[in-house]
């Protein structure tokens, strides 16, 4: 086997390795992205609370409900 061949033969078997650690590592972050996007995206249990005072956008009935309350009721002065 020639210099040559065995600088080439050298060469593949560095990049064939260097393949398969970046391909592991773009399996790892695509895994992590994955992670990310659920739990950015993903279905959520919280809640959201109304605080007293605050009107809600999406109950409208309770948003009228509340604007007459507020029109009625006597300023503290």
């Amino acid at each position: 086997m020639t210099e040559l061949e065995q600088n080439l033969f050298s060469q593949v078997k560095d990049l064939t390795e260097q393949n398969k650690e970046l391909l592991e590592q773009f399996r790892q972050l695509t895994k992590k992205i994955q992670y990310m996007n659920k739990k950015l995206f993903g279905s959520s249990s919280k809640k959201t609370k109304v605080t007293e005072g605050q009107i809600s956008l999406f109950d409208s009935e309770n948003f009228l409900k509340r604007q007459r309350q507020l029109r009625n009721k006597p300023s503290k002065k």
